[in-house]
């Protein structure tokens, strides 16, 4: 257990933003979590060397976070940030919830996961291991509880596709608790964790239910094709070891490095709209272009149209836009950097509102940020 006051976050938020905290806390059990949890109840805190209480709660408010790479901190949190270190990878299913007439498919592993181990390692393991599930969100950065409070997707593929049940702590009750995929309420980069139940229950770890059998989901955009040509070029077999290393390489070509630029990745939606305004776009579009102009768009059904934000943004000149010591990316205008490393809250809220405000403007779409705001 680790306690730190007026904590330095900037390498706790994968923008790189130099705020800090009155107060971070890192445990590594949730037993750890669970006594952190009677200390604040009962107003008694802990010191930073650790031992004895304190006699004073943790600083409100409090916020658990992963690895940051989803937040966006607008100014110093006044408060207490709570970060698992809880990390490990455990394939079985008697941890995961298997009862009694209930299988998972005789070609299904089920593992649990920690939620302070990081995404990406979870996604190579699974792939050394010849696992199908998570190989198409290989490269995102954070960490497996955020994943699952998040619902991440990329190509064609998001987390609640393969999670068979999260493991939390009710920060109510003190208890542990347990929910089913249809419990949590997913959606599009949405869950009851960020909803109704948001600050109620700190997810502990995750399990998932994996494919030991070809599993491979290739037909978002041009995965198929890339995944075709690496088959051609190295003579090697689909795998999910070879799906994550074209799936790396097509992030890498697009999407910055936070360690080198900092960033929270898609920073908007994509909006999903109503059919009379996907038509009223096109026919700006055409009024841009040509009449033979195509948006780019994905039929959800039910009348309405998904519209890539990434396109809406370009449409309005603002690729590689720079304001201050912030950005849109050059290579991906879904994407806001602190370009230089010396970006502030205010500057990144800037580039935001401008991207915003020239979308609406022109398109009469509001974007929805993808990354929350503190």
């Amino acid at each position: 257990m680790t306690i730190v006051r007026n904590k330095d976050l900037t390498a706790w938020n994968t923008f790189g933003l130099k705020v800090s905290c009155a107060c971070f806390v890192e445990y590594g059990s949730v037993a750890e979590l669970e006594e952190l949890w009677k200390r604040n109840r009962d107003g008694l805190g802990l010191p930073e060397t650790g031992g004895a209480g304190d006699g004073t709660a943790f600083p409100s408010p409090i916020l658990h976070i992963g690895r940051g790479s989803n937040l966006l901190f607008t100014k110093d949190f006044p408060g207490t940030v709570f970060h698992s270190d809880i990390k490990f990878i455990e394939a079985g299913g008697e941890s995961c919830g298997i009862t009694a007439g209930e299988t998972a498919g005789d070609r299904r592993t089920d593992v649990e996961v920690g939620a302070g181990v990081l995404w990406d390692d979870f996604c190579r393991w699974s792939a050394e291991q010849g696992l199908w599930g998570p190989e198409n969100l290989s490269g995102i950065p954070g960490e497996t509880g955020a994943a699952a409070v998040q619902n991440i997707g990329a190509y064609g593929v998001e987390a609640k596709d393969f999670i068979r049940m999260v493991k939390c702590f009710d920060y109510i009750t003190g208890k542990v608790v347990a929910f089913r995929p249809s419990e949590c309420r997913y959606g599009y980069r949405e869950s009851m964790f960020k909803t109704s139940a948001k600050g109620r229950y700190v997810v502990t770890s995750v399990c998932f239910s994996l494919s030991s059998g070809p599993n491979p989901k290739l037909e978002y955009g041009n995965v198929r094709a890339a995944v075709d040509k690496a088959l051609e070029d190295t003579g090697k077999s689909l795998t999910p070891a070879l799906v994550r290393d074209v799936i790396l390489s097509v992030r890498n070509s697009k999407l910055p490095d936070p360690a080198v630029i900092g960033s929270a990745g898609s920073f908007f939606k994509n909006p999903v709209v109503p059919r009379s305004d996907y038509e009223r776009v096109a026919s700006i579009a055409r009024i841009g272009h040509s009449d033979d102009c195509q948006v780019p768009h994905f039929d959800t059904g039910s009348g309405f149209i998904k519209i890539p934000a990434a396109w809406l943004i370009e449409q309005c000149g603002l690729k590689g836009y720079r304001d201050g010591n912030a950005a849109v990316y050059e290579r991906q205008p879904l994407v806001i950097v602190n370009l230089t490393g010396e970006a502030s809250p205010e500057e990144i809220l800037a580039v935001e509102k401008k991207v915003s405000d020239s979308v609406y403007s022109k398109f009469g779409i509001r974007l929805q940020p993808e990354v929350e705001h503190i």
